[in-house]
């Protein structure tokens, strides 16, 4: 929800009983306009957050063709720069359906206007497969594989519906499935409605990725109830009228939204629902096995214990059990999995050889065959890393592809290796380190390895299985990034407060770092249980932009993925479960004292914390546990270990269960504790981690007498968008240097 209000800065004095810094060169008051020389300095951190608009690269993924070996990517750079081209694995031609100029040309021709450097960000093939469909500012555009001529395509065209969000075509028979604000529709080969439904007030009908059977016959549909969820007000203040949304929020032990499955068949427009699993579950549509005989669902339990797989008869409607991964003293997945992580969770093999599935039971993340029956043949992977996505097997033999961080010098990189459906030891593929996306080619014989690595910008490169043949498909260009300064992080790699288990992080410096000088210090922290964020690639994440564009204003800036994040087994995950909030901070106070006994221009007098969302929770948890060690803490948007449930309960379990360790990570009972300088920041329509998040710490901090600032944003989202997110990033620096102070 966006709402049309200019940014309002609501600021409370910052009087903290601290002990007074010397500030140098700062802003002299909170409120007061940057000088010339402090805008400088924040408009070059901006440029620096922003950096990655700098570097020249294809945005687009190559496509496959579903047959000859043959994709289309687009080519950014080089002598065939600015055009779509069709590559043959066989042969590593690469053929431009037309040059660049002849592209803009036509381009402009059909806008009315001038094209000079289009941007593009996919591509998709005709049904026919005889030409591509691409969008430039909001029109859709046609271009066939042989002629060379540019179309525009009105948005009815079915070829132009292959790019739409709300559109669903089938694979055959030329039907089409449209997602309607809170309803559905299904339109055969002639655009006759066959089935049409509509939803009602939280009681809505969604279509869900890969929803048709591969023979096109049947659609799989859910329909989710929310009626029974907690309701959050979000206000609108654009007017003195005052409106409010109220939106659908499962807190922690709330009702959760149910979720019904149901199948369409095209042909007689019967609407088949299937009775839901027992319980309160979160669910997944999963796809369908490549026969499409039965419709897959994935199932997790409230208290994410136990994940389940069932098949769905289309015809009879029938589900049954195929098999289940339960774990009593810990939890088999949580919000990494519910946005996204499940769609790698399964994979059916074809002929009916049953499923490859995706487990933790031995400590570490691997692939384990099973019949199509659930019996378990056995276990594919192994060994003291992480799989992270079957990328696919061969469609004739016993090879199985995967991305794992099998190389124990490069914990958390993604690296491409095959292995065997028999199982045995991997092969690794990749040809260099950093994270690798594969895409594999219908026919198994060919593969687009798509890498980059903290000191390389993306490449893409055409491979052969085999490695006897790779064709370099694009290529990125960073000059002017480069030209900015080092951007390039500095490793780290310190001790947890356990005392033995190894952290990875990165360190930021200024690009005109001094090492004569003494910086303040910034922990950037992030921390949530289901991610990562100490970047492995060379453009990396938003996190870790904005720390090297914070390191711009003056500050040695360090993240950390401390015990319970990630990407490193079992066990270094469950260093938190049921007890979140307790570990992490000490993780990190630990670590920045590490990285600073051997790096004397780091001043540790001078620490600040700052994050959003999870971080904010964090930032604050730092704040009140470790007062004395952070003296500055900005927390942005941050949440509460009351808020969504799927965020919290896979990780505490239910508030029923674990009260205590509920109780223990809540930052209210703490406000007595704060001694530095504390800022909030929230945005009034977040719906991810709710105002009343901000408006409870408030509360929490003035019966303590402590005091603090506060930035409300009208209208904003959980993360400020346009004009607002700059203002935020501005305040964020602004205090603190005022707080932290300059270099000395």
């Amino acid at each position: 929800m966006r709402l049309r209000f200019v940014p309002l800065g609501l600021l409370l004095a910052s009087l903290t009983g601290a002990p007074v810094l010397a500030l140098e060169d700062a802003p002299a008051a909170s409120g007061a306009t940057p000088d010339a020389a402090t805008q400088a300095k924040l408009d070059l951190a901006h440029r620096f957050t922003r950096r990655v608009e700098l570097l020249r690269d294809s945005f687009v993924p190559p496509q496959w063709m579903r047959a000859g070996d043959r994709l289309v990517f687009w080519s950014r750079e080089g002598k065939d720069g600015g055009t779509w081209v069709l590559a043959h694995a066989t042969s590593g031609e690469l053929k431009p359906l037309l040059s660049g100029e002849q592209l803009r040309q036509q381009l402009s021709s059909l806008l009315g206007k001038p094209v000079t450097a289009p941007r593009f960000f996919e591509v998709a093939f005709t049904p026919d497969e005889q030409g591509i469909v691409f969008q430039l500012e909001g029109k859709t555009f046609g271009l066939g594989l042989t002629g060379g001529r540019v179309t525009l395509l009105p948005p009815e065209d079915r070829a132009a519906l292959a790019l739409s969000r709300a559109h669903f075509l089938a694979p055959r028979g030329g039907s089409v499935a449209l997602q309607r604000p809170d309803g559905f529709a299904v339109l055969d080969s002639a655009g006759a409605t066959v089935v049409e439904r509509t939803g009602e007030q939280n009681l809505d009908w969604r279509i869900p990725e890969r929803p048709w059977s591969p023979d096109g016959r049947f659609l799989a549909v859910w329909r989710e109830d929310a009626r029974a969820v907690h309701q959050l007000p979000v206000v609108d203040y654009a007017s003195a009228l005052e409106k409010v949304t109220m939106v659908p929020y499962a807190k922690t032990g709330t009702p959760l939204p149910r979720s019904e499955l149901h199948i369409v068949e095209v042909a007689t427009g019967r609407v088949t629902r299937i009775p839901p699993v027992e319980g309160e579950t979160y669910d997944w549509f999963a796809g369908w096995n490549p026969e499409g005989t039965e419709a897959l669902c994935l199932h997790l339990a409230r208290n994410a214990k136990r994940l389940d797989l069932t098949a769905v008869d289309p015809m009879s409607g029938k589900r049954r059990h195929i098999l289940g991964e339960e774990r009593k003293d810990t939890f088999v997945a949580g919000l990494d999995f519910a946005v996204g992580g499940w769609a790698t969770q399964v994979t059916a093999l074809p002929e009916g050889r049953g499923y490859l599935w995706m487990s933790e039971r031995d400590g570490w993340r691997h692939v384990y065959a099973y019949d199509r029956a659930g019996k378990q043949a056995r276990q594919l992977t192994r060994g003291a890393f992480p799989v992270h996505e079957v990328v696919g097997s061969s469609p004739t033999g016993d090879a199985l592809y995967v991305l794992a961080s099998a190389d124990s010098g490069a914990p958390y990189e993604h690296l491409f290796y095959r292995g065997s459906l028999k199982g045995g030891a991997l092969k690794r593929l990749s040809s260099g380190s950093g994270m690798h996306r594969i895409t594999l080619s219908p026919s198994g014989r060919y593969y687009v390895d798509t890498w980059s690595s903290r000191t390389q910008p993306r490449l893409r490169e055409l491979v052969s299985m085999e490695g006897d043949k790779r064709v370099r498909l694009t290529t990125s260009d960073a000059s002017e990034l480069e030209a900015l300064g080092d951007t390039r992080p500095e490793a780290l790699l310190v001790k947890a407060a356990d005392g033995t288990t190894p952290l990875h992080g990165v360190l930021y410096k200024p690009r005109d770092f001094d090492a004569s000088k003494r910086y303040p210090v910034l922990a950037y922290i992030y921390a949530g249980p289901f991610t990562h964020e100490v970047p492995w690639s060379y453009v990396g994440n938003w996190l870790s932009m904005t720390a090297g564009g914070m390191a711009q204003l003056g500050f040695i800036v360090v993240i950390l993925d401390p015990r319970g994040t990630t990407g490193r087994g079992k066990a270094f995950q469950d260093a938190n479960y049921g007890r979140v909030g307790q570990t992490e901070i000490p993780d990190y106070v630990t670590g920045l004292k590490q990285a600073a006994a051997s790096r004397p221009w780091m001043d540790l007098e001078r620490v600040g914390i700052h994050g959003g969302s999870w971080g904010g929770y964090f930032t604050l948890r730092g704040m009140l546990t470790e007062p004395d060690f952070f003296k500055a803490g900005y927390a942005a948007a941050p949440g509460a270990l009351e808020e969504e449930a799927i965020i919290n309960e896979p990780y505490l379990n239910l508030p029923s269960a674990n009260p205590q360790g509920y109780a223990l990570g809540d930052n209210l009972a703490l406000a007595s504790k704060l001694k530095g300088h504390l800022k909030l920041m929230h945005g009034t329509s977040d719906v991810n981690a709710s105002l009343s998040v901000t408006m409870r710490m408030a509360e929490a901090l003035i019966r303590a007498n402590k005091r603090f600032e506060l930035l409300i944003m009208p209208g904003q989202p959980h993360s400020p968008m346009g004009p607002a997110s700059r203002y935020v990033q501005d305040d964020v620096g602004l205090f603190f240097l005022r707080t932290l102070g300059a270099p000395r």
